[in-house]
């Protein structure tokens, strides 16, 4: 498996997650204190493992311009994440920032998965 396989499943796992933890809001449920936290770093070792991957592509491999597109999404989907859920509405999440954040995400993950595969 390659390294770009290895960053969609890392970002799956992440989506995955950020589904979770956003049923659990909409259910008003409790979660634990470190979820969240742990939803941001998975997802930033993701797009890390995932910049890695395209900026040592050498001329002789085969990255499609999803790739690409991909990482744009998802970083803007880690610094919405991040801004919002950390630095602005850290108390009362609201719902369009929730489906703002995970629809960027979504696009992106789909976009690494026709590049990966």
């Amino acid at each position: 498996m390659e390294l770009i396989q290895w960053a969609f499943w890392v970002l799956a796992a992440t989506a995955a997650g950020g589904l979770l933890f956003g049923l659990l809001l909409a259910m008003r449920a409790r979660y634990p204190s470190w979820f969240g936290l742990a939803h941001g770093v998975l997802g930033f070792a993701g797009l890390i493992m995932l910049g890695y991957t395209l900026y040592t592509a050498g001329p002789d491999t085969a990255i499609p311009q999803t790739g690409y597109w991909a990482m744009a999404l998802l970083g803007a989907a880690f610094l919405g994440g991040a801004l919002f859920f950390g630095v602005v509405f850290r108390q009362a999440k609201p719902r369009w920032v929730i489906m703002t954040h995970g629809g960027l995400a979504l696009a992106g993950v789909a976009m690494l998965y026709f590049s990966a595969y």
